[in-house]
C-alpha cells in the first residue's frame, strides 16, 4: 500500500486530499495515477522547517518572546516573536559590528543593524533610563513623550537641547527625526501597528521594543540583555541581569515565609473604568511573588481587566493594602474620598493602609520594567511589615495622610 504522509502539511491541503479521494473512489483504473499526484501535491504543501542558524544560542531564562544567536564575534541574530500571534515573528535583526564586511552572506529576511548604535531616537523614558544605566547615555539623540520622563539627567538634557523633544509617540515629529539622522528608532509596538513601514519610507530602521508584552517581571527585565547588545554593552547587561534576578529571587523567598497573604488592590478608575491587574500580568505576578493575594486573579489574560468601579469595590472591599500609582502633587486620604465616597467601604481605606506613588517624581515605572527586584522588595515591605527589618526609606510609595 502506498502511504502519503501528512506530517507538517497545511490543513487545507489535507482537506483537498480527502475530497479528491472521495471523488475518485470506485475508479480503480485511475486510482494509481491519482494517488501519485496526491503525494506530489502533499509534498508541495508541507510546511518547510525553519532554517536553523549556525552559532551559539544565548540562553534567555525568563523572556519568552525573544531569542538571540551569536553567529560569530561580529554578528548576533535577534528574533522577536509576535506577542499577538506567537506563530509568527514580529521582527528579526542582525546586529552587526561596525565595519564588518560579511553582511552579504546573511539571510535576507532580517534587518541589518550596525552596532553600537551611535544616534538613537528613544520613544520611551523607561528605555532611555536603561540606556543611561548601561553607559550609553550619549547615544540618545531624541525622545518622545518628554513630559512623562522622570529621569533627571534625561529631563535636563532635553532642557539644554542636547536631547531633542520629538513630540508624542502617537504623533512623532517626523521632520525633526529626519534631521537627526538616527541609526534607529526604538519604540514599543502595538498590535497591527505600521511604524516600521512609516520609518522605512525615510530610510530609518525601527527596533521594536516589545518587552512590555512579557508576562513576568523577570521576563520583561531580561530584554535588557538585547538592549545591551545594541550599544555594545552585552557583557555589562548580562551581569546586571544576573544581579537583578538573584535579588528578585531573594525577596520572593523571603515573602514565601510570611505567615499571611494580604489582599492587594491597585490604582483607581479612569474615565469610569478601573483597570485591575490579572494573574497573567506583570503586576499580578509581583503581587503573587510578594506573598499577596490578587482579588482579580480569576482574570488570566495578560495586562489588565477593565471593570466598573462598583464591581472592583464589591470584589476587593476586603483588600488589606491599597497601592495607588498617580501623578497628583498632593494625594491624601481626604482627597481620595472626595473623589469617590465608595472608597470608604474598602478595608484598606478604613484602616489607613493606603500608599501612593507619584510616578512623575519617582522612577516606579522605569524600575518596574528593568529593576523589578527593587519594586518587589518594597512590596514585600508593605505587605509584610512585621518581617521588615530595613530602616531605609521607602523608594516609591508613601503612606497617604
Amino acid at each position: 500500500m502506498i502511504r502519503a504522509s501528512t506530517t507538517g502539511a497545511h490543513p487545507m491541503c489535507i482537506n483537498l486530499y480527502i475530497m479528491k479521494l472521495h471523488r475518485f473512489s470506485g475508479k480503480q483504473s485511475s486510482a494509481f495515477i491519482v494517488i501519485i499526484s496526491l503525494i506530489v501535491m502533499l509534498a508541495s504543501c508541507e510546511s518547510k522547517p525553519k532554517q536553523k542558524l549556525d552559532g551559539n544560542e544565548i540562553e534567555m531564562r525568563h523572556a519568552h518572546n525573544i531569542s538571540m544567536v551569536a553567529i560569530n564575534d561580529s554578528v548576533t541574530v535577534v528574533t522577536l516573536t509576535n506577542p499577538w500571534d506567537t506563530t509568527t515573528n514580529l521582527a528579526k535583526y542582525a546586529l552587526v559590528e561596525r565595519g564588518y564586511s560579511g553582511t552579504s552572506s546573511l539571510p535576507t529576511d532580517m534587518t541589518v543593524i550596525e552596532v553600537p548604535l551611535l544616534q538613537a531616537i528613544v520613544y520611551s523614558g523607561v528605555h532611555a533610563s536603561l540606556i543611561k544605566e548601561l553607559g550609553s547615555f550619549e547615544a540618545i539623540k531624541g525622545v518622545c513623550d518628554a513630559e512623562y520622563i522622570s529621569d533627571y539627567d534625561v529631563k535636563e538634557s532635553i532642557k539644554r537641547g542636547d536631547i531633542a523633544d520629538c513630540g508624542y509617540s502617537t504623533s512623532p515629529l517626523m521632520e525633526k527625526i529626519m534631521t537627526l539622522k538616527p541609526d534607529a528608532v526604538l519604540l514599543s509596538p502595538f498590535e497591527n501597528s505600521d511604524e516600521t513601514s512609516k520609518f522605512a519610507r525615510i530610510g530609518t530602521n525601527v527596533i521594536q521594543m516589545a518587552d512590555y508584552m512579557e508576562s513576568t517581571p523577570l521576563g520583561r527585565a531580561e530584554w535588557l540583555r538585547f538592549y545591551g547588545r545594541l550599544f555594545d554593552k552585552g557583557e555589562r547587561a548580562d551581569s546586571l541581569f544576573s544581579q537583578i534576578a538573584s535579588a528578585y529571587e531573594t525577596s520572593k523567598a523571603k515573602a514565601s515565609k510570611a505567615p499571611d497573604k494580604p489582599k492587594v488592590l491597585f490604582d483607581r478608575p479612569y474615565n469610569g473604568v478601573w483597570d485591575v491587574p490579572t494573574s497573567g500580568s506583570v503586576t499580578g505576578k509581583l503581587i503573587e511573588d510578594a506573598g499577596g493575594q490578587n482579588p482579580f486573579a480569576k482574570y488570566t489574560q495578560g495586562g489588565s481587566a477593565h471593570l466598573s468601579p462598583e464591581e472592583v469595590i464589591h470584589t476587593a472591599s476586603d483588600a488589606d493594602v491599597w497601592l495607588i500609582r498617580h501623578t497628583e502633587p498632593n494625594l491624601t486620604m481626604q482627597s481620595l474620598e472626595m473623589d469617590n465616597t465608595l472608597y470608604g467601604k474598602i478595608k484598606a481605606y478604613k484602616n489607613a493602609n493606603v500608599y501612593g506613588a507619584n510616578t512623575l517624581e519617582v522612577p516606579l515605572f522605569d524600575d518596574g520594567s528593568f529593576h523589578p527586584e527593587r519594586v518587589l522588595e518594597e512590596m514585600v515591605r508593605l505587605l509584610h511589615p512585621n518581617t521588615d527589618t530595613s530602616s531605609a526609606k521607602l523608594r516609591y510609595y508613601n503612606k497617604l495622610k
